[in-house]
């Protein structure tokens, strides 16, 4: 610093003064002080940061958010997994499905072997028809319906579950009160106990019976062959009981329906 520009920073001293104030250096100033100049200048750059965004963001155009979505799949495709879910379907694999031999309701050797090129829905229920019958009867009943054309490729077979009513009828009650008999497509298995008690086994069918005849429960289970004879599909009937007998809304009847047309259509050639 020169002498001009000292007189001028420290005027009305006398020489001695300022030498002795340059020699003791610049006044601290208080901690006081300090931190409200401190604070003053945090506030400064917060306003301005707010000030720069508030103006900086006028006459332009918010960047887009960039989200990550699935593909959509579509309605029918929506549709379809929903039934699925309904029905609880999934896929056994490609394991080919245990053979078996039986009678039909003609009286006629049937075996799920010579069935090669058709796709078969196997179910199971009571020759009697005092099962879940009613209801899985006219779920396959409407989905030959919604099959249409396709019908022809596809054979529901029907194995009976009750041990104390093997033998071989022409309109057993199964097909009777369930108006299957008068689908050519349809057909209702059963053999003598020895026999037909392998095929319970080699497709998970646990039979339960009580003191009386009738009393005769087991667990509902649909396969779906397709045509190489490979299991492709389980699902698992559901109805409900009552002392009237098995019951399933109108609703939820016709989606089943759709569900097993669906799943049986998809596996023909």
């Amino acid at each position: 610093m020169s002498d001009d520009q000292r007189v001028s920073a420290f005027p009305g001293l006398t020489d001695e003064e300022r030498r002795r104030a340059l020699a003791e250096g610049t006044p601290k100033a208080s901690s006081r002080y300090v931190s409200r100049f401190v604070i003053g200048l945090v506030l400064l750059g917060i306003t301005g940061l707010a000030a720069d965004y508030y103006f900086g963001q006028m006459g332009t155009t918010p960047a887009p958010t960039v989200t990550t979505t699935p593909p959509s799949t579509g309605p029918t495709q929506k549709l379809t997994s929903e039934i699925d879910a309904f029905m609880r379907l999934h896929p056994i694999g490609v394991a080919r499905a245990p053979g078996f031999t039986l009678t039909d309701q003609a009286g006629e050797r049937w075996s799920l072997g010579a069935r090669r090129g058709k796709v078969v829905v196997l179910a199971f229920f009571n020759a009697t028809c005092t099962d879940v019958c009613p209801v899985l009867g006219a779920e396959i009943r409407r989905a030959d319906q919604l099959l249409g054309a396709r019908a022809r490729s596809v054979v529901f077979a029907v194995v009976n579950t009750d041990p104390h009513d093997l033998g071989v009828a022409a309109d057993p009650p199964a097909l009777a009160r369930t108006g299957l008999a008068r689908l050519a497509n349809v057909r209702f298995l059963t053999g003598p106990l020895s026999v037909i008690n392998a095929v319970w086994s080699a497709y998970g069918i646990t039979i339960t019976t009580g003191k009386k005849v009738s009393q005769v429960s087991h667990n509902n289970l649909l396969y779906f062959v397709g045509p190489g004879g490979g299991l492709v599909d389980l699902a698992s009937p559901f109805a409900t009981a009552t002392p009237a007998g098995y019951t399933l809304s109108a609703a939820a009847t016709a989606r089943w329906a759709e569900g097993i047309a669906q799943t049986a259509g998809s596996l023909v050639p």
